[in-house]
Formats: C-alpha cells, structure tokens, sequence
C-alpha cells in the first residue's frame, strides 16, 4: 500500500499526454488549447474611439467652445481626416477610427447646443488629449504572445483566438473513456431489484461527472462476478481511458486485480493508504490505456473519480495540476494515522469548512449534504488549511 501523494504521482507519471486534432472555433468551447496564440496584428489596430460624440483638437479650446461640424465617422468605416480650419470637429461613433488630426473627443453628453451645423462644448467639461481614445497597440503588438498552450478555452480564449483570425485551433483530442461497473447485485435502473439487489448507480454518477468536467464517454456497462475475461480485454482495447468500480478488493469474489494482470496490464499501485477507496489501484493497458479500478462503495467511488481520474484527465489534456481552493476549517478536523483523509465538508456562509454529516462509504444519499470534500494529511502533519474539491 502507498500513499495518496505516492499514488497521485505514479497515475500522472504514466497517464500519456492525449493525441491532438483541429476544431472549428465554433466547436472549440470546453477544449484544450494545444498551441501558442500570438497577435496577427495591433489590438487595438488603429486609435479607436470610446464614446460618441465629437472628435476636436485641444489646441482649438484655446480660442472658442463653439466647433464647426465637418463630417461623420461611423464604426466600420476608413479614418477621415479632420479639417485642419480652427474650430473644425467631426461626429464620431463608439468604434470608430479617430480622425487625422484629432486628439481628443468630447462626449455627446457634454455638448450643450446643436444647431445649423455648429456645436457648443459645455463649458463645465475640459477635454484632455488622450481621453476616450483606445491607443493603437495598447492592448497588445503584433507578434505578442497573446494565449498560451495548456488552457482551458473559455469565452475570454475563445474571444481573443478570434480577434486573432483563427478559425480552426489545435486542440487536445477527447478520449474514449469506457465505466463498467462490477457486482451481480446489480440491476438497470428502470428495472424493480429484488430485495438482495440494487439498482446501478455508480456508473451513472461517473458518467454525470466526467461529462460535465468535459470528457464524453464511449460507453457504460455493467459486469457481473463470472463474466468472461474476453468482455474485459474487448472494452480495454476500445478506449483510451478505462474506469472500474467494483471487485478491486482482496475478497473471494474481488477478481479485478488478477484479471487485469492476466490481460496483460502492469499493475502501477493497488492499494492506496487514503479513506475512503483504500483498495483503489491503477493498471496500464497494452497500448497504453489507463485504468484506475475504484471501490464499489458509492461514497469511494465517486471520490476516488474526483481525486485521481478527473485531475489526472486534466494534466493529459495539457493542462497544469489543478489548482485547487484551500478552505480553513470551522473547528479543529484531524486527519487518520498513516492515512489521507476525504472528508466531505459543507462550505458555510463565513467560508469555512464544517464536516458534513454523512455515513459511511456506502452513504451516498448522505453525499447531498456536502458540497465537496477536503483532503487532509495523515495525522500528525501540522496544516491550517486543507484543499477542496467540489462534486461536479
């Protein structure tokens, strides 16, 4: 048995980086940025205009407050030149080029009159060169590094890849990931159990989690204790990532260990010094697959899918280590001795952590009164603040 760090460690040293592929922009959303985004030109590309109203020059207020109006100049439209006859002014757009010449704008809001082609400055406003004008290449020059790769594209990303005219990004492929859970208690869930049986349920969560963490699965089954070792080596050798659950333990009936190492997998660890999922281990397929077989007990389950599948998912992905939020406890939480500890935790209204009153590892209605779990140290290491991971 190794420890949870121990194990942590081992699961991304042998996780391989997922393939790449192109997607348009519009189907981009959610996905990892696999390249370097640098700016095709100037943002913003030319002095732009930030309110409407009137493009002047400073040095005219000297003489007067009441400008001639010579033009209009709409977003969208090529700069205009601004006469260079004293007390010329142009109309200006939110958007728009600012006019040759010009050096200032005055909001329209700041204009006292309007008639017969002149315009009266209000003389409580005082213009300063500069103000309301976006400067060419202010935001960023051609040629900076504008995003890069190992991200999450979000709306911001997403925004600027545009504004950068790339219309199709180099993105990290999303995996063929296969659930099987174990157990011949198990039943559909649209079936009625019998009194020794249970309806599936792990599977189900699984899936709910990886797919909002944006990882679609291939497909989900369910396996009983004497299944052949044929369906097995089938769903290993269709999919890229392979989550278990169930039959990992060290019982009579715990098969999934000797039948992964007689499929030919390499057994990375099993048995992990962390409550709950202490039986959890992680097998390399012969192509490289990765599968992490988690406890059947729902509670371990889905916990060991938060702790290991779905940060080690990311760091394949091309992303960095999740960070994760660090909360200080309400009230003094100890951890195990010689073990990790998940502890679900309801976040209050100050903030902090209040261990959440839940069951044992097979409670996961109880799950519903946390909103995630922190992970505290074996007993004995001094920490004041511990990391939390919500439930997706």
């Amino acid at each position: 048995m190794i420890s949870f760090p121990e194990a942590f460690k081992l699961l991304l040293q042998h996780a391989p980086a997922l393939a790449f592929e192109r997607c348009h922009i519009e189907h981009a959303a959610g996905r990892v940025l696999r390249e370097d985004v640098h700016a095709d030109r100037d943002f913003p590309p030319f002095d732009r205009v930030m309110m409407d109203g009137y493009a002047m020059r400073l040095s005219d207020f000297q003489d007067t407050r009441t400008f001639r109006l010579c033009g209009i100049a709409p977003a969208g439209r090529a700069a205009i030149v601004l006469s260079e006859t004293k007390g010329s002014c142009i109309e200006v757009m939110t958007g728009a080029p600012l006019p040759s010449g010009a050096d200032c704008i005055v909001p329209i809001e700041e204009i006292s009159e309007q008639e017969a082609g002149n315009v009266l400055v209000a003389e409580s406003f005082e213009p300063v060169a500069g103000q309301f004008i976006h400067p060419v290449g202010s935001d960023a020059r051609e040629g900076d590094l504008l995003l890069k790769a190992g991200v999450r594209l979000g709306s911001r990303e997403i925004g600027v890849a545009a504004s950068c005219g790339l219309a199709w990004l180099k993105i990290s492929a999303l995996p063929e990931i296969a659930v099987i859970a174990t157990g011949d208690e198990l039943v559909a869930v649209d079936e009625v159990p019998a009194a020794h049986q249970i309806r599936q349920s792990n599977a189900h969560a699984i899936l709910c989690a990886l797919q909002r963490a944006g990882y679609p699965v291939a497909r989900a089954d369910t396996m009983g204790d004497d299944a052949s070792s044929d369906f097995l080596r089938e769903r290993i050798a269709t999919c890229d990532w392979l989550i278990l659950t169930g039959a990992v333990s060290k019982g009579a009936r715990d098969f999934i260990p000797a039948m992964l190492d007689d499929l030919g997998c390499t057994r990375i660890f099993h048995g992990v010094a962390q409550r709950p999922g202490k039986p959890a281990g992680c097998w390399i397929g012969p192509k490289g697959q990765v599968i992490m077989a988690l406890p059947g007990n729902p509670v371990s389950a889905i916990t060991g899918l938060h702790a290991f599948v779905l940060p080690a998912l990311a760091v394949a992905s091309g992303l960095p280590i999740p960070r994760q939020r660090l909360l200080i406890p309400h009230e003094r939480i100890d951890g195990l001795a010689g073990m990790t500890r998940h502890l679900p935790v309801v976040i209050g209204d100050d903030g902090r952590a209040r261990a959440a009153a839940t069951g044992n590892s097979g409670d996961f209605i109880g799950l519903l009164k946390s909103d995630g779990f922190i992970t505290l140290p074996p007993r004995g290491d001094a920490v004041s603040a511990f990391p939390f991971t919500p439930w997706l």
